[in-house]
């Protein structure tokens, strides 16, 4: 089925496409939906395909070197918007709004979709509750967002809510053989590590990001052991960029959950980076699940002011703190 095909680059998230293509074949496309969930896990990939087979035909089919436009369209029924720096900003919305309102193909819709919903100013989410009270015909939104929480309740209420939750291994497995080929032993290893998210597994497969996990066990250490914690890591870190920051803080995460297994006692088969056990077991002196646990509400806050473009270096010196701080040393 061709409307299928859009969703076949997407893995995971089986029973999200198919509600997806529930909507399209029973002709009850919601005029707004809100896909949230974890960052890295293909929200906005699963917009693009959705939108794709609302258009019937694929639509954005690159999206880089788009960065600091108000609009991108792709013809006259497909519009992507995202933050311009720090926030959605409301003159993109009044472009959008110009485009949605104008008739496209006879009979087709229009899907405006609008990336880290989140960051919306206050005028932007008012002219956007506007428009959902009293949505144009055949006009679709699709609203990407990290952070459900701090989206107004007035808007939320009038979007069909999509949740995406990490993958599943089995279910990654099996989409990492379809997309990728090869055989499902050549993906275990990737898998183990990846707690779920599409892009960190992916970044394994590709061969990124394993620098990245040096660092966060470099990070550990020097948090735990080093004479003077903070001026060592900031000295370490002060190149770093955003995307290399977020995938140490995903990491660094990865391994105090598994600090939190090896420390419970519980089931080996829990361990997620089975590989590393002997480097974990020697952090098992220094942290207390007291640390633990509190380290990991530091990196959720970490990831979270990446996503609102905080400084990386202000990131950094926020988390280092933090982690002496939980270590009791501060």
């Amino acid at each position: 089925m061709v409307t299928e095909s859009y969703f076949d680059g997407i893995i995971g998230h089986e029973a999200i496409k198919k509600q997806c293509l529930r909507f399209i074949e029973n002709d009850r496309i919601p005029h707004a939906m809100i896909f949230a969930g974890p960052a890295g896990l293909g929200k906005t990939r699963m917009a693009l395909a959705l939108a794709s087979a609302i258009a019937g035909r694929r639509v954005f089919p690159r999206l880089d070197g788009r960065e600091g436009q108000l609009l991108t369209a792709d013809g006259e029924d497909a519009y992507y918007v995202a933050p311009v720096g720090t926030m959605l900003k409301v003159e993109q919305f009044r472009q959008l709004q110009e485009q949605l309102v104008l008739q496209g193909r006879a009979g087709s819709r229009r899907i405006g979709i609008i990336d880290h919903v989140e960051t919306m100013n206050t005028e932007f989410a008012n002219r956007m509750l506007k428009i959902l009270e009293e949505p144009p015909a055949g006009v679709v939104f699709i609203l990407i967002t990290d952070q459900p929480a701090r989206l107004l309740p007035t808007i939320v209420s009038r979007c069909i809510m999509i949740s995406f939750e990490p993958v599943g291994d089995e279910e990654m497995i099996s989409g990492l053989v379809r997309y990728k080929g090869g055989r499902a032993e050549d993906y275990k290893q990737a898998v183990s590590w990846g707690g779920g998210i599409v892009t960190s597994v992916l970044h394994y497969v590709e061969g990124t990001g394993m620098e990245e996990s040096k660092y966060a066990f470099d990070f550990l250490r020097i948090m735990a052991t080093h004479a003077c914690p903070y001026a060592k890591w900031l000295s370490i870190s002060i190149d770093f960029t955003d995307q290399e920051t977020k995938d140490i803080l995903r990491w660094t995460g990865l391994i105090l959950r598994d600090l939190a297994v090896l420390r419970s006692h519980a089931s080996q088969g829990l361990v997620r980076l089975k590989q590393y056990t002997e480097q974990m077991e020697e952090f098992l002196p220094y942290w207390t699940d007291k640390a633990i646990f509190t380290g990991l509400a530091v990196l959720e806050e970490g990831l979270e002011a990446l996503t609102r473009h905080v400084n990386t270096r202000l990131v950094w010196d926020y988390v280092s703190l933090q982690f002496i701080k939980a270590k009791g040393g501060i």
